[in-house]
């Protein structure tokens, strides 16, 4: 069965380098399948993990220090813990690409 199981990986490889980036599910768990050996059990965690976190620069920046995150929601856990400032006075702030937003 090993044998079998490996040309079965062996062929999803194939298929997938041919096909540019498709999610195939291997025993229940969804590869990324740019190789960097991250599995998740819901395919839209792993679409999320390749739009925002596979090889992307992370996108939303603390405007209190320099750590960045791929997540709002870290970024708001991260100013909540480290900052010592409450999510409401957070108000709307967000930081992107461009860096801290009154």
């Amino acid at each position: 069965t090993d044998e079998v199981f490996m040309n079965a990986q062996e062929a999803v490889g194939a298929h997938r380098d041919t096909q540019g980036l498709i999610l195939m599910p291997t025993f229940d768990r969804f590869y990324c399948p740019r190789g960097c050996g991250r599995s998740y059990k819901r395919k839209d965690h792993c679409w999320r993990h390749i739009k925002y976190e596979c090889g992307v620069p992370r996108q939303f920046k603390c405007p209190y220090c320099s750590r960045s995150f791929a997540h709002n929601s870290a970024l708001k856990k991260h100013v909540v813990v480290v900052h010592k400032i409450l999510h409401k006075d957070l108000g709307n702030r967000r930081s992107r690409k461009s860096g801290p937003i009154a």
